[in-house]
Protein backbone atom coordinates (compact mmCIF):
# COMPACT_ATOMS: atom_id res chain seq x y z
CA UNK A 1 0.00 0.00 0.00
CA UNK A 2 2.94 2.27 0.56
CA UNK A 3 4.02 1.64 -2.64
CA UNK A 4 0.99 2.65 -4.24
CA UNK A 5 0.68 6.18 -2.65
CA UNK A 6 3.88 6.81 -3.38
CA UNK A 7 3.59 6.08 -7.27
CA UNK A 8 0.04 7.88 -7.42
CA UNK A 9 2.10 10.79 -5.77
CA UNK A 10 4.52 10.85 -8.77
CA UNK A 11 1.76 10.43 -10.86
CA UNK A 12 0.18 13.52 -9.60
CA UNK A 13 -2.96 12.19 -8.33
CA UNK A 14 -4.84 14.49 -5.36
CA UNK A 15 -7.89 14.18 -3.44
CA UNK A 16 -8.27 11.99 -0.45
CA UNK A 17 -7.00 8.51 -0.48
CA UNK A 18 -8.70 6.75 1.91
CA UNK A 19 -7.09 3.62 3.32
CA UNK A 20 -8.68 1.55 5.93
CA UNK A 21 -7.23 -1.84 7.29
CA UNK A 22 -9.43 -3.92 8.76
CA UNK A 23 -8.53 -7.20 9.45
CA UNK A 24 -5.57 -7.00 6.99
CA UNK A 25 -7.47 -5.46 4.45
CA UNK A 26 -6.56 -2.20 2.62
CA UNK A 27 -9.68 -0.21 0.73
CA UNK A 28 -8.96 2.89 -1.92
CA UNK A 29 -11.54 4.89 -2.82
CA UNK A 30 -9.58 4.66 -6.10
CA UNK A 31 -12.58 5.90 -8.74
CA UNK A 32 -13.74 8.76 -7.03
CA UNK A 33 -9.52 9.99 -6.73
CA UNK A 34 -9.70 9.59 -10.84
CA UNK A 35 -12.36 11.55 -11.33
CA UNK A 36 -11.03 14.37 -9.52
CA UNK A 37 -8.10 14.18 -11.18
CA UNK A 38 -9.73 14.57 -14.78
CA UNK A 39 -11.87 17.24 -13.43
CA UNK A 40 -8.74 19.20 -12.78
CA UNK A 41 -6.96 18.31 -15.68
CA UNK A 42 -10.08 19.93 -17.43
CA UNK A 43 -10.49 22.96 -15.45
CA UNK A 44 -6.50 23.72 -16.31
CA UNK A 45 -7.22 23.08 -19.84
CA UNK A 46 -9.82 25.39 -19.59
CA UNK A 47 -7.81 28.31 -18.20
CA UNK A 48 -5.28 27.70 -20.72
CA UNK A 49 -7.78 27.79 -23.43
CA UNK A 50 -9.07 31.07 -21.99
CA UNK A 51 -5.41 32.71 -21.55
CA UNK A 52 -4.86 31.33 -25.07
CA UNK A 53 -8.04 33.08 -26.60
CA UNK A 54 -6.60 36.81 -25.08
CA UNK A 55 -3.26 36.11 -26.22
CA UNK A 56 -3.31 38.66 -28.75
CA UNK A 57 -5.54 41.51 -27.26
CA UNK A 58 -4.30 43.96 -24.30
CA UNK A 59 -5.00 43.39 -20.52
CA UNK A 60 -6.57 46.01 -18.53
CA UNK A 61 -4.95 49.28 -17.03
CA UNK A 62 -4.09 50.48 -20.62
CA UNK A 63 -5.26 53.73 -22.04
CA UNK A 64 -4.08 56.45 -24.57
CA UNK A 65 -5.24 59.30 -22.58
CA UNK A 66 -8.71 58.42 -21.27
CA UNK A 67 -9.52 55.95 -23.98
CA UNK A 68 -9.24 52.75 -22.37
CA UNK A 69 -7.35 50.14 -24.94
CA UNK A 70 -8.05 47.56 -22.35
CA UNK A 71 -8.70 43.96 -25.12
CA UNK A 72 -7.74 45.25 -28.53
CA UNK A 73 -4.96 44.21 -30.64
CA UNK A 74 -1.95 45.50 -32.05
CA UNK A 75 -4.05 46.85 -35.12
CA UNK A 76 -7.12 48.52 -33.25
CA UNK A 77 -4.53 50.27 -30.64
CA UNK A 78 -1.84 51.16 -33.59
CA UNK A 79 -5.07 52.51 -35.42
CA UNK A 80 -6.45 54.67 -32.07
CA UNK A 81 -2.60 55.61 -31.66
CA UNK A 82 -2.38 57.30 -35.27
CA UNK A 83 -5.55 58.69 -35.07
CA UNK A 84 -4.90 60.65 -32.25
CA UNK A 85 -1.60 61.84 -33.17
CA UNK A 86 -3.20 62.78 -36.71
CA UNK A 87 -6.08 65.16 -34.82
CA UNK A 88 -3.11 66.95 -33.28
CA UNK A 89 -1.13 67.31 -36.57
CA UNK A 90 -3.72 68.94 -38.37
CA UNK A 91 -4.23 71.75 -35.84
CA UNK A 92 -3.69 74.92 -37.06
CA UNK A 93 -2.93 78.57 -36.24
CA UNK A 94 -4.31 81.46 -36.75
CA UNK A 95 -3.62 84.85 -36.14
CA UNK A 96 -4.25 88.36 -37.49
CA UNK A 97 -2.63 91.76 -36.84
CA UNK A 98 -3.75 94.89 -37.94
CA UNK A 99 -6.14 92.85 -40.46
CA UNK A 100 -3.30 90.47 -41.97
CA UNK A 101 -3.23 87.45 -41.45
CA UNK A 102 -1.05 84.70 -41.20
CA UNK A 103 -1.77 80.70 -40.77
CA UNK A 104 0.26 77.92 -40.27
CA UNK A 105 0.53 74.13 -39.90
CA UNK A 106 2.00 72.49 -37.23
CA UNK A 107 4.85 71.33 -40.28
CA UNK A 108 5.37 74.69 -40.83
CA UNK A 109 5.70 75.69 -37.17
CA UNK A 110 8.21 72.65 -37.06
CA UNK A 111 6.19 71.51 -33.92
CA UNK A 112 7.59 68.14 -32.27
CA UNK A 113 4.79 65.57 -31.73
CA UNK A 114 5.46 62.21 -29.82
CA UNK A 115 3.96 60.21 -27.15
CA UNK A 116 5.38 59.78 -24.04
CA UNK A 117 4.55 56.51 -21.79
CA UNK A 118 4.40 56.43 -18.05
CA UNK A 119 7.05 54.81 -17.87
CA UNK A 120 9.11 57.50 -18.95
CA UNK A 121 9.66 56.52 -22.43
CA UNK A 122 9.24 58.41 -25.45
CA UNK A 123 8.31 57.35 -29.33
CA UNK A 124 7.81 59.49 -32.38
CA UNK A 125 4.91 59.65 -34.62
CA UNK A 126 5.81 56.46 -36.67
CA UNK A 127 5.95 54.19 -33.72
CA UNK A 128 2.55 53.26 -32.90
CA UNK A 129 3.02 49.62 -33.94
CA UNK A 130 5.85 49.40 -31.65
CA UNK A 131 3.73 51.07 -28.74
CA UNK A 132 0.59 48.49 -29.58
CA UNK A 133 3.17 45.82 -29.77
CA UNK A 134 4.37 46.59 -25.83
CA UNK A 135 1.05 46.98 -24.53
CA UNK A 136 -0.51 43.94 -25.62
CA UNK A 137 2.67 41.89 -24.60
CA UNK A 138 2.45 43.69 -21.24
CA UNK A 139 1.46 40.78 -18.90
CA UNK A 140 1.98 38.38 -20.67
CA UNK A 141 5.41 36.74 -19.52
CA UNK A 142 3.76 35.86 -16.53
CA UNK A 143 2.73 32.34 -15.99
CA UNK A 144 -0.60 30.58 -16.65
CA UNK A 145 -2.56 30.97 -13.26
CA UNK A 146 -1.64 34.72 -12.53
CA UNK A 147 -2.71 35.74 -16.38
CA UNK A 148 -5.78 34.03 -15.29
CA UNK A 149 -6.18 35.39 -12.40
CA UNK A 150 -5.52 38.86 -14.41
CA UNK A 151 -8.69 37.92 -16.74
CA UNK A 152 -10.72 37.26 -14.19
CA UNK A 153 -10.34 40.12 -12.15
CA UNK A 154 -8.62 38.29 -9.33
CA UNK A 155 -5.06 40.16 -9.77
CA UNK A 156 -4.48 43.71 -11.10
CA UNK A 157 -2.25 44.00 -14.14
CA UNK A 158 0.44 46.33 -15.17
CA UNK A 159 -1.03 49.52 -15.37
CA UNK A 160 0.63 51.44 -19.04
CA UNK A 161 -0.37 55.05 -19.86
CA UNK A 162 0.13 56.94 -23.06
CA UNK A 163 -0.26 60.40 -23.62
CA UNK A 164 0.46 62.43 -26.98
CA UNK A 165 2.85 65.54 -26.26
CA UNK A 166 3.77 68.40 -28.32
CA UNK A 167 7.04 70.61 -28.10
CA UNK A 168 7.42 73.78 -29.56
CA UNK A 169 10.60 73.95 -32.19
CA UNK A 170 12.17 77.35 -30.65
CA UNK A 171 13.77 78.18 -34.13
CA UNK A 172 11.01 78.29 -36.30
CA UNK A 173 8.77 80.47 -33.29
CA UNK A 174 11.57 82.86 -33.45
CA UNK A 175 11.04 82.77 -37.09
CA UNK A 176 7.73 83.59 -37.38
CA UNK A 177 7.88 86.44 -34.09
CA UNK A 178 10.46 88.42 -36.65
CA UNK A 179 8.46 88.32 -39.16
CA UNK A 180 5.78 89.71 -37.98
CA UNK A 181 8.59 92.27 -36.22
CA UNK A 182 9.73 93.22 -39.68
CA UNK A 183 5.93 93.27 -41.07
CA UNK A 184 4.30 95.30 -38.09
CA UNK A 185 7.01 97.12 -36.05
CA UNK A 186 8.28 100.42 -37.01
CA UNK A 187 11.04 102.36 -34.56
CA UNK A 188 9.77 105.58 -33.67
CA UNK A 189 11.89 108.51 -35.44
CA UNK A 190 12.83 111.63 -32.97
CA UNK A 191 13.26 114.96 -35.05
CA UNK A 192 16.89 115.39 -35.11
CA UNK A 193 19.44 118.03 -36.25
CA UNK A 194 21.74 117.35 -38.84
CA UNK A 195 25.73 118.56 -38.73
CA UNK A 196 24.62 121.52 -41.20
CA UNK A 197 21.91 122.65 -38.72
CA UNK A 198 18.81 120.83 -40.49
CA UNK A 199 16.35 119.52 -38.17
CA UNK A 200 14.51 116.51 -39.82
CA UNK A 201 11.05 115.42 -40.02
CA UNK A 202 10.05 112.98 -37.03
CA UNK A 203 8.04 109.55 -37.93
CA UNK A 204 5.66 107.88 -35.81
CA UNK A 205 6.04 104.76 -34.93
CA UNK A 206 4.42 101.26 -34.15
CA UNK A 207 4.98 98.52 -31.75
CA UNK A 208 3.55 95.11 -31.34
CA UNK A 209 3.45 93.18 -28.06
CA UNK A 210 5.47 90.08 -29.65
CA UNK A 211 6.47 89.13 -26.12
CA UNK A 212 3.23 88.19 -25.57
CA UNK A 213 2.57 86.73 -28.95
CA UNK A 214 5.33 84.88 -28.59
CA UNK A 215 4.44 83.04 -25.25
CA UNK A 216 1.00 82.80 -26.14
CA UNK A 217 2.07 80.65 -29.23
CA UNK A 218 4.42 78.78 -27.12
CA UNK A 219 2.24 77.77 -24.26
CA UNK A 220 -0.15 76.46 -26.99
CA UNK A 221 2.43 74.19 -28.81
CA UNK A 222 3.16 72.97 -25.63
CA UNK A 223 -0.12 72.39 -24.09
CA UNK A 224 -2.16 69.25 -24.76
CA UNK A 225 -4.88 70.74 -26.93
CA UNK A 226 -6.70 69.63 -29.76
CA UNK A 227 -8.39 73.04 -30.94
CA UNK A 228 -6.69 74.99 -33.33
CA UNK A 229 -5.40 78.63 -32.16
CA UNK A 230 -6.35 81.87 -33.84
CA UNK A 231 -6.17 85.29 -32.07
CA UNK A 232 -6.32 88.57 -33.46
CA UNK A 233 -3.68 91.40 -32.20
CA UNK A 234 -3.62 94.97 -33.29
CA UNK A 235 -0.01 97.46 -33.24
CA UNK A 236 -0.23 101.07 -31.27
CA UNK A 237 1.10 104.01 -32.49
CA UNK A 238 4.00 105.49 -30.66
CA UNK A 239 4.36 109.43 -30.98
CA UNK A 240 7.84 110.88 -31.77
CA UNK A 241 8.83 112.46 -28.60
CA UNK A 242 10.87 115.40 -29.84
CA UNK A 243 9.68 117.42 -32.87
CA UNK A 244 10.79 120.19 -34.99
CA UNK A 245 8.86 122.65 -32.13
CA UNK A 246 11.40 121.21 -29.46
CA UNK A 247 14.49 121.26 -31.36
CA UNK A 248 14.35 124.71 -32.35
CA UNK A 249 14.73 125.96 -28.79
CA UNK A 250 18.55 124.21 -28.94
CA UNK A 251 19.75 127.47 -29.31
CA UNK A 252 21.60 128.84 -26.98
CA UNK A 253 25.75 128.21 -25.95
CA UNK A 254 25.57 127.13 -22.30
CA UNK A 255 28.96 126.54 -22.11
CA UNK A 256 31.83 127.26 -24.21
CA UNK A 257 36.20 126.51 -23.62
CA UNK A 258 39.18 127.43 -25.89
CA UNK A 259 42.77 126.48 -26.38
CA UNK A 260 45.63 127.59 -29.16
CA UNK A 261 47.42 125.58 -31.66
CA UNK A 262 49.27 126.34 -34.78
CA UNK A 263 47.00 126.19 -37.89
CA UNK A 264 49.94 126.41 -40.02
CA UNK A 265 51.53 122.73 -38.82
CA UNK A 266 50.65 119.49 -39.61
CA UNK A 267 49.62 119.35 -36.20
CA UNK A 268 47.27 122.14 -36.33
CA UNK A 269 45.76 120.24 -39.90
CA UNK A 270 44.82 117.41 -37.73
CA UNK A 271 43.00 119.38 -35.07
CA UNK A 272 40.86 120.93 -37.49
CA UNK A 273 40.37 117.37 -39.37
CA UNK A 274 39.32 116.09 -36.11
CA UNK A 275 36.85 119.43 -35.31
CA UNK A 276 35.01 119.47 -38.26
CA UNK A 277 34.37 116.09 -37.51
CA UNK A 278 32.99 116.03 -33.97
CA UNK A 279 31.09 119.12 -34.57
CA UNK A 280 27.22 119.48 -34.87
CA UNK A 281 27.23 116.21 -32.82
CA UNK A 282 23.62 116.45 -31.75
CA UNK A 283 22.76 114.09 -28.76
CA UNK A 284 19.18 113.71 -27.22
CA UNK A 285 18.61 113.18 -23.50
CA UNK A 286 20.57 109.60 -23.00
CA UNK A 287 22.17 109.18 -26.36
CA UNK A 288 26.02 109.16 -26.13
CA UNK A 289 28.93 109.72 -28.76
CA UNK A 290 32.68 108.23 -29.00
CA UNK A 291 34.91 110.99 -30.05
CA UNK A 292 37.29 107.93 -30.76
CA UNK A 293 35.18 106.87 -33.40
CA UNK A 294 33.52 109.50 -34.76
CA UNK A 295 37.51 111.51 -35.34
CA UNK A 296 38.46 108.56 -36.65
CA UNK A 297 35.76 108.21 -38.97
CA UNK A 298 37.18 109.17 -42.78
CA UNK A 299 34.10 108.69 -44.53
CA UNK A 300 34.24 112.50 -45.18
CA UNK A 301 37.84 112.42 -47.51
CA UNK A 302 39.78 113.95 -45.11
CA UNK A 303 42.97 112.52 -44.02
CA UNK A 304 45.38 112.99 -41.05
CA UNK A 305 49.14 114.29 -41.73
CA UNK A 306 51.92 112.64 -39.75
CA UNK A 307 52.27 115.11 -36.65
CA UNK A 308 54.05 114.90 -32.55
CA UNK A 309 52.42 112.15 -30.68
CA UNK A 310 52.86 110.50 -27.37
CA UNK A 311 54.58 107.22 -27.13
CA UNK A 312 55.95 105.13 -24.01
CA UNK A 313 57.02 108.86 -22.74
CA UNK A 314 58.55 109.58 -25.91
CA UNK A 315 57.18 111.97 -28.58
CA UNK A 316 56.55 109.95 -31.61
CA UNK A 317 55.36 111.59 -35.34
CA UNK A 318 52.00 109.51 -35.83
CA UNK A 319 48.83 110.25 -38.49
CA UNK A 320 46.42 112.67 -36.75
CA UNK A 321 49.66 113.32 -33.72
CA UNK A 322 47.04 116.63 -31.86
CA UNK A 323 44.04 115.41 -32.06
CA UNK A 324 43.92 114.82 -28.56
CA UNK A 325 43.75 118.31 -27.94
CA UNK A 326 40.41 118.29 -29.62
CA UNK A 327 39.22 115.76 -27.11
CA UNK A 328 40.51 117.70 -24.27
CA UNK A 329 39.57 120.95 -25.09
CA UNK A 330 35.93 119.15 -25.48
CA UNK A 331 35.96 117.83 -22.15
CA UNK A 332 36.85 121.28 -20.41
CA UNK A 333 33.46 122.65 -22.30
CA UNK A 334 31.26 119.17 -21.51
CA UNK A 335 32.46 119.88 -17.55
CA UNK A 336 31.86 123.68 -17.95
CA UNK A 337 27.88 122.59 -18.92
CA UNK A 338 27.84 120.23 -15.78
CA UNK A 339 28.35 117.46 -17.99
CA UNK A 340 30.66 114.62 -16.89
CA UNK A 341 32.01 112.20 -19.30
CA UNK A 342 31.06 108.28 -19.21
CA UNK A 343 34.79 107.53 -19.75
CA UNK A 344 37.90 109.66 -20.35
CA UNK A 345 41.85 108.69 -19.86
CA UNK A 346 44.68 110.96 -19.37
CA UNK A 347 47.77 111.50 -21.83
CA UNK A 348 50.83 109.50 -20.66
CA UNK A 349 52.87 112.80 -20.18
CA UNK A 350 51.45 116.75 -19.15
CA UNK A 351 50.25 118.72 -22.00
CA UNK A 352 50.88 122.77 -22.63
CA UNK A 353 47.27 123.93 -23.56
CA UNK A 354 45.22 122.84 -20.26
CA UNK A 355 45.92 122.48 -16.40
CA UNK A 356 47.36 119.16 -15.19
CA UNK A 357 44.75 116.59 -14.63
CA UNK A 358 42.13 118.28 -17.05
CA UNK A 359 43.28 116.65 -20.42
CA UNK A 360 41.73 113.96 -22.48
CA UNK A 361 43.24 111.83 -24.58
CA UNK A 362 42.16 109.86 -27.49
CA UNK A 363 43.94 107.09 -29.31
CA UNK A 364 42.47 104.49 -32.00
CA UNK A 365 40.95 101.66 -29.99
CA UNK A 366 42.94 102.70 -26.71
CA UNK A 367 41.81 105.88 -25.64
CA UNK A 368 38.58 107.22 -25.85
CA UNK A 369 36.14 110.28 -24.51
CA UNK A 370 32.61 109.33 -24.49
CA UNK A 371 29.96 111.67 -23.39
CA UNK A 372 26.49 110.93 -22.55
CA UNK A 373 23.51 113.62 -22.93
CA UNK A 374 22.58 113.99 -18.84
CA UNK A 375 20.37 116.51 -19.46
CA UNK A 376 16.50 115.92 -20.11
CA UNK A 377 16.83 118.27 -23.30
CA UNK A 378 18.95 117.66 -26.25
CA UNK A 379 22.13 119.42 -26.94
CA UNK A 380 24.59 120.25 -29.58
CA UNK A 381 28.70 119.94 -29.51
CA UNK A 382 29.87 122.45 -31.38
CA UNK A 383 33.89 122.59 -32.94
CA UNK A 384 35.27 125.43 -34.70
CA UNK A 385 38.58 127.13 -35.61
CA UNK A 386 39.49 130.63 -35.98
CA UNK A 387 42.85 131.84 -36.94
CA UNK A 388 45.36 129.52 -33.96
CA UNK A 389 42.12 128.73 -31.28
CA UNK A 390 40.61 125.63 -31.23
CA UNK A 391 36.48 126.43 -29.50
CA UNK A 392 34.05 124.31 -28.10
CA UNK A 393 30.78 125.04 -27.52
CA UNK A 394 27.80 123.06 -25.63
CA UNK A 395 24.72 124.40 -27.26
CA UNK A 396 21.08 123.31 -25.44
CA UNK A 397 17.77 125.32 -24.01
CA UNK A 398 18.12 128.50 -22.95
CA UNK A 399 18.05 128.47 -18.71
CA UNK A 400 19.05 125.10 -18.84
CA UNK A 401 21.57 125.73 -16.58
CA UNK A 402 18.95 127.26 -13.77
CA UNK A 403 20.66 128.71 -10.96
CA UNK A 404 23.85 126.53 -11.39
CA UNK A 405 27.66 127.14 -12.86
CA UNK A 406 30.11 124.89 -13.17
CA UNK A 407 33.71 125.21 -12.58
CA UNK A 408 36.62 122.28 -13.38
CA UNK A 409 39.53 122.52 -11.26
CA UNK A 410 43.30 121.13 -10.85
CA UNK A 411 45.23 120.79 -7.67
CA UNK A 412 48.76 119.83 -8.45
CA UNK A 413 49.88 117.44 -6.04
CA UNK A 414 53.70 117.75 -7.68
CA UNK A 415 54.76 118.30 -11.94
CA UNK A 416 53.66 114.81 -12.47
CA UNK A 417 50.55 114.27 -10.07
CA UNK A 418 47.35 115.92 -9.86
CA UNK A 419 43.70 115.94 -8.64
CA UNK A 420 40.43 117.12 -11.01
CA UNK A 421 37.41 118.41 -9.19
CA UNK A 422 34.10 120.12 -10.63
CA UNK A 423 33.07 122.93 -8.54
CA UNK A 424 29.00 123.61 -8.37
CA UNK A 425 28.01 126.66 -7.49
CA UNK A 426 24.29 127.79 -6.87
CA UNK A 427 23.68 131.63 -7.25
CA UNK A 428 27.65 132.20 -7.34
CA UNK A 429 27.57 130.41 -3.91
CA UNK A 430 29.87 126.86 -3.95
CA UNK A 431 27.76 124.04 -3.24
CA UNK A 432 29.48 121.13 -3.93
CA UNK A 433 33.22 120.49 -5.02
CA UNK A 434 32.90 116.78 -6.86
CA UNK A 435 35.84 114.71 -7.18
CA UNK A 436 36.56 113.68 -10.66
CA UNK A 437 40.11 111.62 -11.09
CA UNK A 438 43.67 111.46 -9.76
CA UNK A 439 46.60 111.52 -12.65
CA UNK A 440 50.27 110.48 -12.47
CA UNK A 441 51.69 111.53 -15.60
CA UNK A 442 55.02 110.27 -17.12
CA UNK A 443 58.55 112.65 -17.30
CA UNK A 444 59.20 113.11 -20.81
CA UNK A 445 62.18 112.38 -22.89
Amino acid sequence: MRKLYKVLAVMGVTGTIAIAAMGGMYSVNYYTEQKEARAAAAEIKRREGIVDNCNEVSYGNKTLGNVDLSGMTIEEITAILKAESKVYKDRKVKITVDGKKYKFSMKELGEDIFYKASDGAKFQTGDEEKIAEIIVNMDKDRDMQEQYDIITGKTDPSEYSVKVKCQYNKKKLDKFIKKLDKNHVKTVVDARITQNGVITKPEEGRSLKLDKIKDNLKEYLQADTKENYKAEYKTKAIKPEWNKDDLKKVNTVISEFSTSFISTSSRGHNIQVGASRINGTFLLPGEQVSFDKVIHDGSDGQSFQAAGSYLNGKVVQTEGGGICQVSTTAYNALLLAGIIPVRRLPHSMTVHYVPIGLDAAISEGVKDLVVENTYDVPIIIKAFTEGNTLTFQIVSYKGVLGDYTYKPRSVPLSSLKAEAYLDIYKNGKLKESKFLHTDTYREGS
